[in-house]
Formats: C-alpha cells, sequence, structure tokens
C-alpha cells in the first residue's frame, strides 16, 4: 500500500481461473496528478496481455506528457486513441487481433476525478451511503439500458461478456468520459473479473470497513469464491481530505 497527499491505495492482480493473467494495471503519480488504470486483455484475442500492457504503458505516457499543458479531459481523450492506435498498428503488423479493455482516471489535489472508459473494466466511486460506476460499453449494459434485464440479471446473462468497443479493433474508438468528486469517497477500478462475480453491495462493505491493501485481498477472495474463472485485478483508494 502507498500513501501520498491524503491518497491511501493498493493495486493487486490475481490469475483467477486462468493459466495467464491478461489484466495490467497502472497507480502511481504523474505530473502532480494521481494516475490509476485498469486493462483486460481480451480473451480469445490474441495477445490480450501486449494489448493491455500497452495500454498502461501509453496511458502513463500520454499523461507525462500532456498534464501540464491540456489538462485530465484531453489527455485521456488523447491517450485512449493513441493506445487505440498503437494497438491497431500492431494488429496490422502482426496479423493478429489483439484488443483491450481501459479504465483510467485521473486525480488531482482537490478530489475532483477525471475518468475514461473503453470496454467493460469499471471505476467505482464508493461512499457508505451509495456505490457509483462507469457503464460498461458492453452488449448487455445496451440491454440494461433498455429495461430488458436489471443488474442483478446482467451478472448471470450467458452474453455479458460482448463488448461494443474495444481498443485496437478498429481505427477509432469512442471514449466515455466522466467528471467526479472523490473527496470523502473510494476510488475503485476493477477488471470484470472482480464486478462480474462480486455484487456492488460487497465490494461497498469491503472497501468501506477496510484499509486499501486488505480491501483488494478480500475483493479478490470474494471473486474466487464465487466460482470466477477470469483474471481478477483491483486498484483501491481511500482519499481522507473531507
Amino acid at each position: 500500500m502507498r500513501g501520498e497527499s491524503g491518497l491511501r491505495y493498493a493495486a493487486m492482480s490475481d490469475l483467477g481461473g486462468r493459466e495467464r493473467n491478461e489484466d495490467a494495471y497502472f497507480a502511481g503519480r504523474v505530473d502532480g496528478y494521481h494516475v490509476f488504470a485498469v486493462a483486460d486483455g481480451l480473451g480469445g484475442h490474441a495477445c490480450g496481455d501486449v494489448a493491455s500492457r500497452m495500454a498502461v504503458a501509453g496511458l502513463a505516457e500520454a499523461a507525462g506528457e500532456g498534464l501540464s499543458e491540456a489538462g485530465p479531459a484531453a489527455v485521456l481523450e488523447d491517450a485512449f486513441q493513441r493506445v487505440n492506435a498503437a494497438v491497431y498498428a500492431y494488429n496490422r503488423e502482426m496479423r493478429l487481433n489483439a484488443a483491450t479493455t481501459l479504465s483510467a482516471a485521473i486525480v488531482s489535489e482537490s478530489g475532483r476525478c477525471w475518468i475514461g472508459t473503453v470496454g467493460d473494466s469499471r471505476t467505482h466511486i464508493v461512499t457508505p451511503s451509495s456505490v457509483w460506476h462507469t457503464r460498461d460499453q458492453s452488449y448487455v449494459q445496451g440491454l440494461v439500458d433498455a429495461g430488458v434485464l436489471s443488474p442483478a440479471e446482467a451478472m448471470l446473462y450467458p452474453g455479458k461478456n460482448i463488448l461494443t468497443q474495444a481498443l485496437g479493433l478498429e481505427t477509432r474508438v469512442r471514449v466515455d468520459l466522466d467528471l467526479m468528486e472523490i473527496a470523502g469517497a473510494v476510488l475503485v477500478i476493477t477488471s470484470d473479473g472482480l464486478h462480474d462475480y462480486v455484487p456492488e453491495s460487497m465490494i461497498q462493505g469491503i472497501v468501506m470497513a477496510s484499509e486499501p491493501d486488505t480491501a483488494c485481498r478480500r475483493l479478490i477472495d470474494a471473486a474466487r469464491d464465487a466460482a470466477g474463472t477470469d483474471n481478477i485485478t483491483v486498484i483501491v483508494v481511500k482519499n481522507d481530505c473531507p
């Protein structure tokens, strides 16, 4: 666990039920901001581990080059498009179809949080009374939005892993951007190996009751106990500023 300027955070990744870990994450301080990200290489696609590592490395590089001038929202859009182009070019050169999700948060000292999402890795903001999370870019999310499925039913739906957007498969990608405040809240970023198996109420209970490193381990254990079959990656960030 690390602590910097009112933030305490930890990150963990686990093989889960897989033989290879195709998740990747970044957690650190870049040019006066805190930057956190989780990427999940698509199962069934070649070199998903390469794509996810390219995603978090590209995000960190873009943040280091642009935060002081362009600001977090512009950096996120640029970083996602840059990563998408890099993975797409890698695919053309290697004749592959590598792809990855990416959920990333850039946090200021005041607790303002800029979030970018492609795919179904999620950023959550958790308080004692609520859980907010980013909207998955997936087929099943469309069914939830249309009222066909409830969120609980979506966790059990056979097609829950069908994505409508991923990095590396097309020349451009649609990035969902959100602006939130995390002062006094807990920021939780996860791959679907966690949130596809652990309900929001359990995520909330664990992160509100535990220090970040303990929360990461307890969340991974909960996913494994729920018979999760995917890689599991989680970042937990506690902001002590009121």
